[in-house]
């Protein structure tokens, strides 16, 4: 059910209205620092609508077998915690479970929740807004070289890492993706180009590797869809060996380094699906925030407490990673089931009708993502359920016709 609100002059759809006061919010807490439950509670709201629209039927296929799957991910986790006894509590199962899966409820939810009108009186809201933040920041980005005017960090290749007016550059990045979103829905390839070229001369410049991916993507993609209406199997292996080639240093210093906390947890990941093979040692109990918090049993286990950055008094690389969660936590089994998830919501983009601003946004910002969360928990992050919000805004399916034929098919990866 929906309604229109009055504001000024001008009415907005009700959902608009409330996705924007939801994306407010995530962002002041981002901003603040400090933790919140904000972004869990919204999850936790994102999972009871979801599952309400499967029940009802209104889901496409291609997402109800995605929802269904992800339920049982959810069922092997709390199986393996019944069966590994390796949890503290069953508070912090809780917790984790909807930490760990926010953003697939989020994405989902909002997917269907911003209409197509809703997608526009947001756009129509924060157009301008939206424009003026890419435009300062390219213009910042560039002053920072050269002033100190607080907007940057660490300083990378002769570079001042820039990130604008947020601690971190990932936050950046997210709001930057919300930026786009709003902007994208315009009809004219024309409109967009200048605060797409400021806001990624921004993003280029914090130096960082999501960021830095996420642009070179965009661009990339803004010139391919120009010219082609779907993303070729071929052009994914490109950009994917362009990334390996770019990411060169990163990979053999995190993931190939013996002694790098993320080689560590890849490898205690796969040792613990064998372990507990093949469930998984279940949810709060590796690789995830409330496995930190608690200090798993499991890392007394792996010699994680005599480690620096990864002990009971320093635990600030015990929530640096993603992936290495699903595997040790949901076992084999449970990880594969719960990477196709993602894989099949990457798929699903070629089924929708979208402009070639929005495929080149879509295709990028959840790219940049997936691989994001190799050396970062950014999928259990509120910043990421701000990204999420803004991809799903740009895939409303709604209002969109489905191709049946397509559907089906895509429901068979």
């Amino acid at each position: 059910m929906s309604w229109y609100v009055k504001i000024g002059r001008r009415s907005y759809h009700s959902h608009a209205v409330i996705s924007i006061f939801v994306i407010g919010a995530l962002i002041y807490f981002e901003m603040r620092g400090g933790r919140s439950y904000f972004d869990e509670a919204l999850a936790l709201i994102c999972a009871f609508y979801v599952m309400l629209l499967l029940l009802k039927r209104r889901l496409d296929t291609v997402d109800q077998v995605s929802v269904v799957i992800l339920s049982g991910v959810i069922a092997i986790g709390i199986l393996s915690n019944i069966t590994s006894k390796l949890a503290y509590s069953w508070f912090s199962v809780f917790v984790d479970i909807i930490a760990e899966t926010k953003f697939l409820w989020t994405l989902f939810a909002f997917k269907y929740y911003i209409s197509l009108d809703a997608y526009s009186d947001m756009s129509r809201a924060l157009r301008p807004l939206a424009k003026w933040f890419c435009y300062l920041a390219g213009v910042f980005a560039i002053v920072s070289q050269f002033v100190d005017v607080g907007m940057t960090n660490s300083t990378r290749y002769g570079i001042k890492g820039f990130n604008y007016i947020f601690p971190m550059s990932f936050q950046f990045l997210a709001v930057a993706l919300v930026a786009i979103a709003v902007l994208s829905i315009s009809k004219s390839k024309h409109n967009n180009r200048l605060p797409y070229a400021a806001v990624c001369v921004g993003l280029i410049l914090a130096t960082k590797s999501s960021p830095l991916l996420f642009s070179a993507m965009f661009i990339f993609l803004l010139i391919y869809f120009q010219k082609r209406a779907h993303l070729k199997t071929s052009t994914v292996v490109f950009m994917a060996v362009i990334v390996l080639l770019l990411g060169t240093f990163q990979i053999q210093t995190y993931l190939m380094n013996v002694n790098a906390p993320r080689y560590l947890f890849f490898y205690y990941g796969g040792k613990t699906a064998n372990t507990y093979f093949p469930l998984g040692s279940g949810f709060a109990t590796f690789g995830s925030d409330q496995a930190a918090r608690n200090y798993s049993r499991l890392y007394y286990q792996y010699g994680f407490n005599s480690l620096f950055g990864m002990n009971t008094e320093d635990g600030s690389f015990l929530s640096d990673t993603f992936w290495p969660m699903a595997i040790g936590q949901f076992g084999w089994i449970g990880s594969i089931l719960y990477i196709l998830i993602y894989v099949r919501i990457f798929f699903s983009f070629k089924l929708m009708k979208l402009n070639s601003e929005q495929k080149a946004f879509l295709y990028a910002g959840y790219m940049q993502y997936i691989i994001h969360a190799i050396g970062s928990a950014i999928l259990s992050a509120s910043a990421g359920m701000i990204g999420a919000i803004a991809l799903a805004a740009v895939m409303n399916v709604m209002d969109k016709p489905q191709d049946k034929k397509n559907d089906t098919q895509a429901n068979r990866i």
